[in-house]
């Protein structure tokens, strides 16, 4: 059998479960579902099978793939209010593993507090202690390479808190620029080294990240090529790609909760129906699942109406939520002779690392952007100022809802909380030595040290804006619209400039750090509004747009992840985050999946009993663990699910 299938062949299958959306969380549970030999699960992806593509799996060509057609949806967001009218590009990876597949390989993690926050806002059962085994259950952490231990890069690791045999390696970049090697001890310098291993979900401090990659062939780990490729041809997973799903189809019953029977897409310019006997599941991620559900006549009534779409839903809270990190960076201008990624854009500089990472997978081609601070607001700042948290909380917010969707009142009051705490990150940044593509007939050769504002008080939207799903979606982050978020990143603005004039990373850049890049000449109050006009980005983190939450709160799914007014659609996604929290999201969305396959199986079983997987924890099925245990578990499964199956 082959692992992608015609249109034609796929809609003539009648599937289990049906996943909208091949993404990162969508390959998981691809994965996961068809552990269990009788049960069918089709996946629709609108990209394509881009596994073996070496702009993927080569770290550095990352940059490369933001903008292109090819690999990225390219979304654009409105005009920014709060940014000049700016409008901000936002990468969104479309292909087999989605985002995963153009992210820049980061692996930070959500704090302990962020994921508590979770479960006080509504949310039983979910909270950091039920996360953290499936943190575990995707991570395969190798740590550095022997050559490395040298230098220090597996110092503030705990092995105790990271998964060792999942599908997503995580492991030390080998090809770092002088420029980011000097990162670690720049921050140790400013009293700012790693407290512990800030997997712990408490830890803060500046340090050298591991990255998604597979230790020795320094390729990018990812949800295409280790969730979904080594078990593509298992006779019960079907997947069908550049295919776009239109909309879920319902069955005619409106007596009570919807039941969804399959999903309407398009491939080739014609149209196909596939069907589901169980469930639909959406994983569209942050930016396409609520448009899914909006075209399928779930969401707000008022909206759908414009647009002619019969309201089977009225869930006004549908697309928004909208949460992200906002990100601005200080330019700096290396010492001539420095070596930076902007190599790669000089041809006979990219065939020598190109040589280099073929031969042993190391070089710039093996790096990334792999240093970074978890860092709070307090620490950021000087002496004389770390009272300014307290004082510009309590400026801007007073604790009102006046003004507030339902639900985020309660979500400002956790974030404003952390923000004044001082153990608690309210920033990431780091350095990076260039990357950006110089204009024609230009050299380029740049550094910066810049980051993003990880709690934010902003909130935006998505929502459709036709009724053609091959339309993006209106896409309105509404970044910097809480005046505190403007003020937590131009603060950070002036720790980056404090982090290039600090030894030994100011040894690398022109006078020591001073000077910045054109056309920056200097960094005051007034430069940091025009620095962040001009180049704010986002930090490609969007999340919240199908909120899990109670749904007089502004929630969309329940803690089972099913879409209210449903009997059988759930999304699984990082949209369903309430409330955002720190670091890189591709690991956050890991973990939804896992203990979203866990939920779905418990579903499906309705047994009594429990079987131990390898996330820890009892679970209707088994998700992992060793080989011997899987065969012997799988097979025992397999005759109760045949039963279950026959029964129902």
């Amino acid at each position: 059998m082959t692992s992608i299938m015609t249109p034609e062949a796929f809609a003539s299958t009648r599937f289990d479960y049906l996943i909208a959306g091949g993404g990162t969380a969508g390959l998981v549970l691809a994965n996961r579902l068809t552990e269990i030999p009788t049960v069918s699960v089709g996946v629709i992806e609108a990209g394509q099978d881009l596994t073996d593509d070496v702009n993927v799996t080569t770290p550095l060509y990352m940059f490369g793939m933001l903008g292109n057609p090819k690999y990225d949806w390219g979304f654009i967001s409105e005009p920014q209010e709060a940014l000049d009218g700016l409008r901000v590009a936002q990468g969104r990876g479309k292909m087999l593993g989605g985002s995963s597949g153009i992210n820049f390989m980061q692996f930070t993690f959500a704090s302990r507090a962020d994921l508590d926050d979770w479960e006080i806002l509504g949310n039983t059962g979910w909270n950091y202690e039920s996360m953290a085994p499936y943190y575990k259950k995707f991570e395969n952490f190798q740590g550095a390479r022997p050559e490395q231990e040298s230098v220090g890069l597996n110092s503030f690791i705990k092995e105790d808190v990271h998964g060792h045999g999942g599908p997503i390696n995580a492991s030390f970049s080998p090809g770092y620029t002088p420029i980011q090697a000097a990162w670690p001890e720049t921050m140790a310098n400013l009293g700012l080294a790693p407290n512990g291993d800030p997997r712990d979900g408490v830890s803060l401090g500046g340090y050298t990240n591991p990255m998604v990659m597979t230790r020795g062939k320094s390729q990018r780990s990812f949800a295409g090529n280790s969730y979904w490729k080594p078990f593509a041809k298992r006779p019960n997973l079907h997947t069908v790609t550049q295919a776009v799903v239109r909309n879920i189809v319902f069955s005619n019953d409106r007596s009570g909760d919807l039941v969804a029977t399959g999903l309407n897409f398009t491939a080739n310019n014609q149209s196909f129906i596939a069907n589901a006997t169980r469930e639909v599941i959406v994983s569209g991620g942050t930016m396409k699942s609520p448009q899914m559900l909006e075209l399928s006549g779930v969401g707000d009534s008022k909206l759908l109406q414009s647009f002619g779409i019969g309201t089977l839903i009225d869930n006004p809270n549908v697309g928004e939520n909208l949460q992200d990190h906002p990100q601005c960076g200080v330019p700096f201008v290396p010492n001539d002779g420095e070596l930076t990624f902007d190599d790669i854009y000089d041809d006979e500089r990219r065939a020598f690392w190109t040589r280099i990472y073929q031969e042993n997978g190391t070089g710039i081609l093996a790096g990334g952007v792999s240093q970074t601070a978890q860092l709070s607001w307090t620490q950021i700042l000087d002496q004389d100022k770390k009272n300014r948290p307290k004082e510009m909380v309590a400026k801007y917010y007073n604790g009102s809802s006046i003004g507030l969707r339902p639900g985020v009142k309660a979500q400002l009051d956790l974030t404003a909380k952390k923000l004044l705490d001082p153990n608690e990150q309210a920033v990431q940044t780091g350095g990076s030595a260039g990357g950006s593509k110089p204009a024609p007939g230009q050299e380029n050769k740049n550094a910066f040290v810049g980051g993003f504002v990880a709690h934010p008080f902003s909130r935006g939207y998505v929502h459709i804006k036709s009724t053609d799903p091959n339309d993006d979606p209106k896409f309105d982050p509404r970044y910097l619209s809480h005046p505190l978020d403007y003020e937590v990143l131009a603060d950070l603005q002036f720790f980056n400039y404090k982090a290039a004039t600090t030894p030994p990373l100011s040894n690398h850049l022109k006078g020591n750090g001073t000077f910045l890049a054109p056309p920056l000449t200097e960094l005051n109050e007034t430069s940091v509004r025009d620095l962040i006009n001009v180049g704010f980005i986002t930090g490609w983190h969007v999340v919240g747009t199908c909120a899990m939450m109670p749904r007089d709160q502004g929630g969309v799914v329940d803690t089972r992840l099913k879409v209210y007014g449903t009997k059988n659609v759930r999304v699984v996604d990082a949209s369903i985050t309430p409330l955002h929290v720190r670091g890189n999201t591709v690991s956050l969305t890991y973990a939804i999946a896992e203990k979203a396959a866990d939920i779905i199986k418990a579903d499906l079983g309705g047994m009594n009993g429990t079987v131990v997987g390898s996330a820890g924890g009892p679970q209707a099925f088994v998700g992992g663990g060793t080989a011997s245990a899987v065969n012997m578990v799988s097979l025992l499964m397999s005759v109760i699910c045949m039963a279950v199956l026959l029964l129902v």
